[in-house]
């Protein structure tokens, strides 16, 4: 039995880097004209992290930046990836266009290979990208402090 070429899903791809964009919109809304944010999530049990987006270049049409995830308690078996995030402003798109250590992602590998990456590794970590988002923006907190005035 002959086993079936991965075949890209190009429609569901470019959706999920739509989805991310509008996502890091609710998280940076301010992108155009501050440089960073950062902010604090929890997680499901008592453990938290701090996540920073930090601008690294601005065109006119894209953005990069670099996404960070640290353990606010110091856990060295708890290592979160560092993404690098090119932001496409013209066609309200976000896409990773590096996961750690790795660029340039194609949109299909074949099996097996000396990397072993996964046949759709890009989609895999464009959605990768979309749940911790969504995870950020469901268990975020604002980490600047609040004044009340009396």
């Amino acid at each position: 039995m002959r086993k079936r070429k991965y075949v890209p899903d190009l429609v569901s791809d470019m959706a999920e880097c739509d989805a991310n964009y509008i996502r890091l919109q609710r998280l940076f809304s301010s992108m155009e004209s501050e440089e960073s944010r950062e902010f604090g999530v929890e997680g499901v049990t008592e453990d938290g992290a701090v996540v920073s987006l930090k601008i690294t270049e601005r065109c006119r049409y894209t953005t990069m930046l670099t996404m960070r995830v640290e353990n606010e308690a110091d856990k060295p078996w708890v290592r979160w990836p560092i993404l690098t995030i090119r932001v496409y402003h013209d066609i309200k798109s976000a896409e990773v266009v590096s996961f750690e250590r790795h660029r340039n992602f194609k949109y299909r590998y074949a099996t097996p290979n000396a990397q072993m990456f996964q046949p759709d590794e890009k989609s895999q970590i464009n959605r990768f990208l979309g749940e911790l988002l969504t995870f950020c923006i469901e268990r975020g907190r604002s980490l600047d402090p609040v004044s009340i005035r009396s």
